[in-house]
């Protein structure tokens, strides 16, 4: 292999899992590396929705005193970024050279029937990466679950962090709401401190038997506890517990909530790391989660979010109301095993026009004449542009200085349009 798409290439060729998900072929092959999984502290976050945010909120605060990697899936622009230490990306060559060490290993594991999936080659060039480069905390986000996913090969987490739980995933995590809580629980291990965002009902009690039949401690809090200070496009400010007027620029009310789940993970943990609450006030003003509600163009606004199921739609949606705007235009792709129809009628609701295009080199994808007669006749108006650069470029055109523009409903079409677009102008 002589260049870096190469050994993209040649991680992206390992494929999805297949029979079935299971923790024994990443064992396999981490063992080769005498298990480095094991030798770093893990701050370990699962959840539906606002993983990403949390995890980003918690690695950047810890940051400013730490040495920490961060891994979140899946990337933007490119496969670095999911593999980061203080901010800064996994190099190419790096990546590249793990990869040389890989792949003897993977070549007998896979004689032996223990094929070992793209996501989890990543997860042990992750886990490798940090382990040699010495971090003082790993903030691990979750792929895909909890129980099974190749991330929770870690035995002993240094906390357990979980967010939202809401149908996604339903083919693989179960189609109710206990059978995806009790995957995501898998995560919490023999006295674990674990770190929830509210529940209720049989979701919570999921966990709580969990967090009772581990021996381990429960940190959590109620929404009431929040003052609600300002929620709009610049940015969200609250008050919680003995923390006063905090900022984040990431926003929507949902975001609150997020950052609340990262500030009582960091409260408890502030000792440990030699962090301030001058550090986890800072901290949680300059996280970034790109993809998520990020403005990438100024003029006109253009705004680009992930969401793609129920509960992230309602939560975008209700961010979208904090904007000031003439003309609501959205550009709009999803994948087919996503609750396209709830997405597609939420988003009628809302848009003066839909323009639908595809999402590129993704075998879930939609054909764009399928989506768009799902979207034609529930939408005030509707577009077919099937190339997402003469899709997003359109939508630009069409809007005014007083109009705003919204792409979503995949991160993968986000990630395709922030290839495009680097910086807001």
């Amino acid at each position: 292999m002589e260049n870096f798409n190469q050994y993209y290439e040649f991680i992206l060729n390992r494929g999805s899992t297949s029979g079935g998900h299971s923790l024994e072929k990443i064992k396999n092959l981490l063992e080769y590396f005498d298990n480095p999984q094991d030798k770093i502290k893990v701050i370990h976050i699962a959840g539906t929705n606002g993983k990403g945010s949390t995890a980003n909120m918690i690695a950047n605060t810890l940051s400013r005193e730490n040495r920490v990697g961060l891994f979140t899936s899946p990337y933007m622009t490119k496969i670095n970024e999911a593999i980061s230490i203080s901010g800064v990306d996994i190099s190419d060559s790096d990546f590249a050279e793990i990869i040389d060490r890989l792949k003897k290993p993977l070549e007998e594991l896979d004689k032996k029937g223990l094929h070992n999936s793209y996501f989890e080659v990543l997860t042990a060039i992750m886990y490798i990466y940090f382990y040699e480069k010495k971090v003082d905390v790993a903030v691990v986000e979750v792929g895909l679950g909890g129980s099974l996913d190749s991330t929770n090969i870690i035995k002993s987490p240094l906390a357990c962090v979980i967010t939202t739980i809401s149908k996604d995933h339903i083919q693989i995590l179960g189609d109710s709401l206990e059978e995806i809580a009790q995957n995501k629980a898998g995560i919490i291990k023999d006295k674990s401190e674990v770190f929830l965002y509210p529940k209720e009902g049989t979701v919570k009690e999921v966990f709580i038997k969990k967090i009772e039949n581990t021996s381990s401690r429960l940190h959590t809090f109620d929404k009431e506890e929040i003052n609600i200070i300002k929620t709009g496009p610049d940015y969200n400010e609250f008050s919680f517990r003995s923390y006063k007027n905090i900022k984040t620029r990431l926003v929507g009310i949902h975001q609150i909530y997020n950052a609340v789940t990262a500030l009582i993970t960091l409260d408890f943990l502030k000792d440990e790391f030699s962090i301030c609450e001058r550090d986890i006030y800072e901290g949680l003003l300059t996280t970034r989660n790109p993809g998520r509600l990020e403005l990438i163009n100024k003029n006109p606004r253009v705004l680009v979010d992930g969401s793609h199921n129920r509960e992230a739609i309602d939560a975008l949606i209700d961010s979208i109301s904090s904007y000031k705007y003439r003309k609501l235009i959205v550009g709009f792709s999803i994948l087919k095993d996503k609750d396209y129809d709830y997405v597609i009628d939420s988003l009628a609701k809302i848009a003066d026009e839909i323009i639908v295009t595809k999402i590129k080199d993704n075998p879930r994808a939609f054909d764009t004449d399928e989506l768009y007669s799902l979207v034609k006749d529930k939408a005030k108006k509707a577009i077919e542009i099937v190339d997402l650069v003469k899709a997003y470029e359109y939508s630009k055109e069409l809007a005014h200085e007083d109009d705003l523009v919204l792409w979503c409903g995949s991160l993968y079409l986000v990630g395709d349009i922030l290839k495009n677009e680097k910086a807001p102008r």
